[in-house]
């Protein structure tokens, strides 16, 4: 037992810690590096989770939220038809993800359209998008909304999602933004809140949850074939198929609508995905890395037992063992944590533990090198009572 908790094994582990910090440092202040440091930040397991849930499984369909796809519908008087359509159908909640940006030379057609909306009345939503974000005062200057929002009065909210108009996973929204000196809603959240006025929005970053649910989706010029996805469904109306509204997302490329259709159920299901605080990350990811380390050390114990058997001789020598024997610990962090994910609604962050899992290997092989290297000129207990043996 003495041997297991030598103090070897502690300096391997620190080492690595100090190795990860450097290439940690290395990759954020060395601009040709930031790249790299890019892809370690838009990489999360979560999104491996995700394709777990799905892999092989059926999703499971909702039968609360449908999608209305208008991507083949260009004149405001054909959109004003569906919407009136909708309408006649009964639906429990409309929300409206396309921005009508000022008011176009057709005349009847910006008529028809303002009289859907108000027919549609206080059970639809409007989307808006937040401009201009002044990083001083740590909110947005502007925003567009549909042309009828200045004479009628309609329910808003903003579809802004958080990538930074970078090409990276959109695991996160956010609930509450400031515009100006005012807050402002998202789009999701007030849909949600006209189907249950009970729920409370939150000034935090969430996580939108991927589960294997699926959306009915339903073409607009179809909506009459499809009436019980409507009467008393909230219906989710834009376009599933504008290049310039595809996203990334943990499960692939998917529609803005669609992602805001996630986020709507996420809020609905109030499921609430938390993170491990960042110091436990740490306190796990050293604590991983020791029994790792202590692992290795007593694979290195059964090897020595069989010093003369040609074959384990042979896996050992190449480094087959010690490749096999990481990657069941890695099997396992990745298990250990889709099951903590799925079941309690929390997230490891095991991209830290896995990182300094590879730097575990190149701490180790950087110390006994230094002590082989000392013992060549120093002959001492330190020698004598390392874990690792001279050759």
């Amino acid at each position: 037992m003495k041997q297991f908790f030598h103090r070897d094994h502690w300096i391997v582990t620190i080492l690595a810690f100090v190795f990860m910090g450097i290439l940690a440092y290395v990759t954020v202040n060395v601009d040709f590096l930031n790249p790299v440091e890019q892809a370690f930040s838009n990489y999360s397991l979560s999104d491996m989770y995700y394709q777990i849930d799905r892999h092989g499984v059926e999703p499971e369909p909702s039968e609360l939220i449908t999608i209305v796809d208008m991507t083949d519908y260009y004149y405001r008087g054909d959109l004003a038809e569906i919407l009136m359509k909708i309408n006649d159908m009964d639906p429990m909640v409309v929300g409206v993800d396309i921005i009508f940006e000022g008011i176009r030379d057709d005349a009847v057609g910006n008529e028809l359209l303002q009289d859907a909306v108000q027919a549609l009345g206080d059970k639809a939503v409007y989307t808006m998008k937040l401009k201009d974000y002044n990083e001083d005062k740590e909110c947005f200057t502007d925003v567009t909304r549909s042309f009828f929002a200045d004479s009628i009065k309609v329910n808003q909210g903003y579809a802004n999602l958080p990538d930074n108009m970078e090409a990276r996973n959109i695991r996160d929204y956010t609930e509450i933004q400031q515009l100006a000196d005012s807050t402002t809603f998202s789009f999701p959240l007030m849909v949600a809140k006209l189907v249950d006025n009970d729920i409370e929005p939150t000034d935090k970053t969430l996580h939108i949850d991927y589960s294997n649910v699926s959306f009915p989706v339903v073409k607009a010029s179809e909506i009459d074939n499809y009436v019980e996805l409507i009467t008393g469904h909230v219906v989710m109306i834009g376009t599933m198929h504008e290049e310039q509204d595809m996203h990334l997302s943990p499960i692939g490329k998917m529609a803005g609508l669609e992602m805001q259709t996630y986020t709507l159920k996420t809020i609905l299901e109030r499921k609430i995905i938390t993170d491990v605080p960042e110091w436990l990350n740490y306190v796990l990811a050293f604590i991983v890395c020791f029994l790792i380390e202590l692992s290795l050390y007593a694979l290195s114990i059964f090897v020595s037992r069989f010093e003369k058997n040609t074959i384990i001789a042979f896996f050992d020598k190449s480094g087959l063992l010690t490749t096999i024997l990481v990657l069941l610990w890695l099997i396992g962090i990745n298990w250990i944590g889709y099951i903590v994910f799925k079941k309690q609604g929390t997230y490891i962050d095991a991209v830290l533990i896995l990182a300094l899992v590879a730097m575990l290997l190149a701490a180790r092989e950087m110390y006994e090198a230094f002590i082989q290297s000392w013992a060549i000129n120093h002959k001492n207990k330190f020698i004598e009572t390392s874990i690792f043996k001279e050759e």
